[in-house]
């Protein structure tokens, strides 16, 4: 249900379409002023209530005038005749639409320029990189981070690019700043982790992995990544662990199967061998049981005689 139409929510109207007028913001302004020319329009506005709002409604209209587009499309301004609201109402409508496409147009024109300018910059900073020249190529993307800030993604794009170089210290950088602001991107997680196993940092690349997994989930992916690097660490038991974790999730994994079949001996080996050792000395008191039986029996035959 439309609001109802008083002498005061025109005159709120009007004070609106003079702030936005001072701002620039166009289309508000005409949108403003729209609603109060359709306030005068309605017929429920009488006596002196009309007579002061008729006098803001002039203010209005020289601040919108004096807007540089306005200006532009009207050299003699736009002119509001007492009487014919309704037409004025239909103007303001048609140039708040032909306004709104006009601007929207320019943007979309605008923004592919920029992104075009970006584009051309990351190829700048991966033909450096190509060259060995890491040096300045870290300063391109340092000043093309910086200058389109308002992107959305760009800390991770660089990141991920930077990883994909094999620049791991400097990709850690942006990717840690990307998961700051949103810690469950799965690009960046998935690059940060790359970046850890490409510098040897281990213990950073588990601390990674399950920061990952506590944010987005669990995968084959990660437990396969966890059990390499339990793997190299030598730590059988993890080894066996997060590989059997990977093959419950996808039975045809072939490198999780290896690692398990790798890691069963070394889990299972000292066990079997304390058992070994078990049976071993059982049978070793048996047989020194045994051999006492005959001495004794052979005692008690001497005594019968």
């Amino acid at each position: 249900m439309p609001p109802k139409i008083t002498a005061k929510s025109v005159r709120e109207d009007i004070a609106r379409t003079r702030s936005y007028a001072k701002k620039n913001d166009y289309l508000r302004t005409l949108e403003c002023l729209s609603g109060a020319i359709r306030g005068l329009a309605s017929g429920q506005i009488f006596g002196p209530d009309k007579s002061e709002i008729h006098a803001h409604l002039v203010e209005a209209l020289r601040e919108l005038n004096k807007m540089p587009m306005i200006q532009r499309l009207f050299p003699a301004g736009l002119k509001y005749v007492k009487g014919k609201e309704k037409s004025f109402y239909i103007t303001l409508m048609r140039l708040h639409k032909k306004l709104g496409e006009a601007m929207e147009k320019a943007r979309v024109t605008k923004q592919r320029k920029r992104l075009a300018v970006l584009d051309d910059n990351m190829i700048k900073a991966a033909a450096l990189v190509k060259v060995d020249n890491q040096l300045e190529a870290r300063k391109l993307f340092r000043k093309i981070s910086e200058h389109f800030q308002d992107i959305e993604g760009i800390d991770s794009d660089i990141g991920n690019r930077l990883t994909q170089f094999g620049m791991f210290p400097e990709a850690v950088e942006y990717l840690k700043k990307v998961l700051g602001k949103a810690p469950s991107d799965v690009r960046a997680h998935s690059a940060i982790i790359t970046c850890y196993e490409g510098m040897n940092e281990n213990d950073l690349a588990l601390e990674a992995i399950k920061e990952t997994m506590r944010r987005v989930g669990s995968s084959e992916n990660l437990f396969v990544r966890m059990a390499r690097i339990y793997l190299e660490k030598r730590e059988w038991s993890e080894v066996y662990n997060n590989a059997k974790a990977a093959f419950d999730k996808n039975p045809l994994n072939n490198e999780a199967k290896k690692m398990m079949k790798r890691a069963e001996p070394k889990i299972f080996s000292g066990t079997k061998a304390g058992a070994a050792k078990g049976k071993g000395a059982a049978k070793g008191k048996a047989k020194a049981k045994g051999k006492a039986a005959p001495s004794d029996s052979k005692k008690d035959m001497d005594l019968n005689f």
